[in-house]
């Protein structure tokens, strides 16, 4: 039987790391197979556009990005979950965050807050991609 998998974006926190406290799995839907953690620095002025290459970036600069939640996965499946980690599939997932009437170029946050120009730490845009399994 031919597993399919899909991809769904989670915004969990903006804000500083040392006020976060973290994001766990034990009580996550055992369909979700699988983890990938972005955390992006923000200025509260970026567009949707932004924030989306940001996490994008973020994604692709880890060295592993997956944190498996299924030990049970074959290698078969690992692989087709890794093939569908495509930046155009991970922009269609935070895509889908946003609301339909709100553009590209439009701010990303509602709310702008005027940060120290000689900030040595940037608040955090901290989220997921979660796996699920569908069948």
């Amino acid at each position: 039987m031919n597993k399919r998998f899909s991809l769904e974006a989670v915004i969990d926190y903006v804000g500083y790391a040392d006020c976060y406290s973290g994001h766990g799995h034990a009580f996550v839907d055992p369909k979700v197979v699988a983890c990938i953690r972005f955390g992006v620095p923000v200025t509260y002025k970026e567009t949707v556009r932004d924030i989306i290459d940001l996490i994008i970036e973020d994604i692709d600069n880890q060295i592993d990005p997956i944190e498996w939640l299924d030990e049970n996965l074959t290698i078969e499946e690992k692989d087709q979950i890794a093939d569908l980690l495509t930046d155009d599939n991970i922009r269609e997932a935070i895509g889908a965050l946003i609301p339909k009437d709100v553009k590209d170029s439009d701010p990303f946050f509602e709310e702008t807050y005027e940060l120290d120009n000689d900030l040595v730490e940037y608040p955090l845009l901290i989220g997921y991609i979660h796996v699920w399994r569908e069948e």
